[in-house]
C-alpha cells in the first residue's frame, strides 16, 4: 500500500486546437483595457480543458474540440458550462468576464 498523489491544479503540458487559441487570444482582446493585476496566461491544470489564468486565479475555462464546446467562467458563476459552437459566442459572456475581472482585482489586494 502506497501514497498517491492526484495532479489536480499542477502545471501540464497541452496541445491547444486552432480554436481554443482563438478563444485565448479573443479572451485577451477582452481584457486588454480593464488593467489586469497580472498577464493573461494559456495554462492547463486539467487534462480535460485549457484555462485563461490571472496569476493563480482562473479567468475562465474553456474546451473546443470537435467533441466538446464549451467555456466556464468559475469566478463569476458556480461551474455553469456554457455550450458554444463557434468561438465568437465568447463575446456572449463579457458581463460574466467582468465580473470574474472584478473579482481577480479584489482578491489580488488582500
Amino acid at each position: 500500500m502506497g501514497i498517491e498523489f492526484s495532479h489536480y491544479g499542477e502545471e501540464r503540458d497541452f496541445d491547444a486546437t486552432d480554436e481554443e487559441i482563438e478563444i485565448f487570444e479573443e479572451l485577451q482582446g477582452m481584457t486588454a483595457l480593464k488593467q489586469l493585476p497580472a498577464p493573461l496566461e494559456l495554462t492547463a491544470k486539467s487534462s480535460s480543458y485549457l484555462t485563461a489564468t490571472v496569476g493563480v486565479w482562473d479567468l475562465a475555462r474553456f474546451k473546443y474540440t470537435d467533441r466538446a464546446k464549451w467555456i466556464m467562467i468559475p469566478l463569476a458563476e458556480k461551474a455553469q458550462k456554457h455550450r458554444i459552437t463557434s468561438v465568437d459566442q465568447i463575446h456572449d459572456f463579457i458581463d460574466l468576464i467582468d465580473k470574474a475581472v472584478d473579482k481577480i482585482r479584489k482578491g489580488w489586494d488582500m
